[in-house]
Parts: C-alpha cells; structure tokens; sequence
C-alpha cells in the first residue's frame, strides 16, 4: 500500500494532500503540530495523525519513529508547513515589510520554518523512501520569482521560499536516484494563510500529483507552477 508523509497537515493546502491522498488509498501520515487542532481532519482507518514541530529536531525525530512503526516505507513526502508575512507576525507585517521595521528574530523564524525545516524533515525521512520512484515536494510560492509583481517588501517571505527553491536543488547533490524532488508554486490556494484565495486545497493538491505521474527528469530539482510547467527565474 503506498503512503505519504504531510507536513503541516492541518489546514490549507496540506489538508488537501492528505484528504487527495485518503481518495487514492494511502496510507496517510498527516503532520500537525496542535493535536487538538486536527479536529478538521476526516478520522478514518488510512490516516495517522502524527505530531510534529518542525523547527524541533527532536519532534522530527519522534515523528519519524512513529511512522516507522507503521511501515517501512514512504512514496510522497510533502513539505507544506510554513509561514507567511501575517501568521509569523501575529499580522504584524511591516516587520518582514518594511526596511525601516525589519525584526531579525521573526526574518530568522521564517526562514527556520519555510527553508530549513524542510530539510531537516527530508534528512530525517531518507531512510524511508524507498520506493522507485519516490517524491519530495517542496511547498513553495510565485512570490520566489524574481518575475512576480508585489506591492509590498515581503522580504522574509520571499527570501524564505527562494532558499526553499534553491535547497531543493542543492538536494540533488545527496539524493539518491529513486528520490526525485521539485519545489512548486501551488496557486492561488483559499487558506487561513491566503483568505482571499480562489482555488480550493483539493483539487490544487490533485494538480500538483499529477506532475508526478507525467514525470519527466528536466522537473528535478527545479522549481515549477502547480500545471507542470518550469519557473525561470
């Protein structure tokens, strides 16, 4: 049976994966970092709910040790948890806006969570993709192209997911081959993140799989829109 790991599985754009995932008969490990928050989720046989604080080496390690208990491998790891200008502010955004009111410490933050963590979390997840191929996806954004047209600074943001972009490709160096990757711009998704969203969770998940099963090797490593098509630059 083929399972997936989701990271910040409770809301948004992970709750799709894992609810896209459910419909195809996986096995669903669906990462929260709020237990009572999971509430959300749709409670079947299929789905294991799993603690998770991205930012703690030790809970990623914990994590891990309880989907090994549970099988021996991972077909799709989605690293979807993160932050965006408002909810690492508490909707102070000027302080990851605006150059005169830069904060060091929550820049820093968005950073640990949007371009670090997932790392950590695929470091401590190689042991178990095992299968040929297996995926890792990299929840990133358009605002990481240097194309995209923004109102606002978003310095912490935007430089949070452009590292993103580029560890995915660093990746590449230590991956074994089984193991492909690719961060990718999700859309226009309706989240607790993004309110004035239009595109729903599910059916953005669904596209992005799709780039999986028409896989062709000019996708690894790079960063592409939710259709399959490649950003360049």
């Amino acid at each position: 049976m083929k399972t997936a790991f989701i990271t910040g599985a409770g809301r948004g754009i992970g709750k799709g994966f894992v609810e896209y995932f459910l419909d195809q008969d996986f096995i669903v490990f669906a990462g929260v970092r709020n237990i009572s928050k999971s509430n959300n989720l749709n409670k079947q046989k299929s789905l294991k709910i799993i603690p998770l604080d991205v930012t703690s080496d030790n809970s990623i390690s914990k994590a891990i040790e309880l989907i090994s208990k549970e099988t021996d491998h991972l077909d799709y790891l989605v690293n979807n948890a993160g932050v965006n200008k408002d909810t690492a502010t508490n909707n102070h955004k000027e302080l990851v806006c605006n150059l005169q009111k830069l904060n060091r410490k929550i820049l820093l933050k968005m950073f640990d969570i949007n371009s670090i963590s997932p790392m950590m979390v695929l470091q401590k997840c190689l042991p178990l993709l095992k299968g040929n191929p297996s995926f890792v996806v990299n929840i990133s954004s358009n605002r990481a192209s240097f194309l995209d047209k923004n109102e606002i600074g978003n310095y912490g943001y935007r430089a949070s997911k452009i590292a993103l972009n580029m560890m995915t490709l660093c990746s590449l160096m230590d991956l074994p081959s089984n193991v492909k990757t690719f961060a990718v711009h999700p859309g226009d998704v309706k989240t607790d993140m993004n309110p004035e969203g239009y595109q729903i969770p599910y059916e953005q998940a669904k596209k992005i799989n799709e780039i999986t099963h028409n896989w062709k090797d000019e996708f690894n490593g790079k960063f592409l829109k939710y259709d399959g098509t490649l950003y360049l630059s």
